[in-house]
């Protein structure tokens, strides 16, 4: 909603931002698009680089930033480093990011991209079929979905971001504070 006030000649507009309870989502941030019916993350499951079997189960009760990239991807590649960046910064907060690499070859060319990038701090998680990329309607590379403590679409973002500015920070920080959802 926009209003416009006339006072003393000067038009001043009042936007409304949203509901108070509504995440920040401006600046570096400003595509990420709210999920209005928040539904569960799907149970499909991928594997890390110990070919172990992962699944969003394994991160309830934290918040969780999934994103999808590969390394033919040049807007994947220009926000890894701002991701690797935010890992460290919000390792010790109730906060889990899971960089999931779609690349058909996997393992293969993942994994020494992530070490050649300085980028091993994002872990390796791999998708090499696209199984769970399908399964949370991902479309666009890349593409990083946020999920609250319980496991439910906060909302997603298509394309590259810069994750560790204070706008993105400010973005997850309000739903790690928010502690329902567990």
């Amino acid at each position: 909603m926009v209003v416009a006030l006339v006072a003393a000649g000067a038009y001043v507009i009042l936007r409304d931002s949203g509901p108070a309870d509504a995440p920040p989502v401006r600046g570096a941030v400003a595509k990420f698009v709210l999920t209005e019916k928040p539904a569960m993350a799907p149970t499909t499951r991928w594997r890390d680089g110990e070919g172990a079997e992962q699944r969003m189960d394994n991160y309830r009760g934290k918040v969780v930033l999934v994103n999808y990239w590969a390394t033919w991807c040049a807007p994947c590649i220009r926000e890894m480093p701002s991701l690797a960046r935010l890992q460290k910064l919000l390792s010790a907060e109730d906060f889990a990011l899971v960089a999931i690499s779609v690349d058909l070859e996997g393992r293969k060319v993942a994994e020494p991209f992530l070490q050649q990038n300085d980028l091993a701090v994002l872990g390796l998680h791999l998708d090499n079929r696209g199984t769970v990329a399908r399964a949370m309607g991902v479309t666009v590379m890349p593409t990083t979905i946020l999920y609250d403590r319980g496991g439910r679409e906060v909302g997603r973002l298509a394309g590259a971001a810069e994750w560790d500015s204070a706008d993105a920070v400010a973005l997850i920080r309000f739903v790690i504070d928010r502690k329902s959802g567990g």
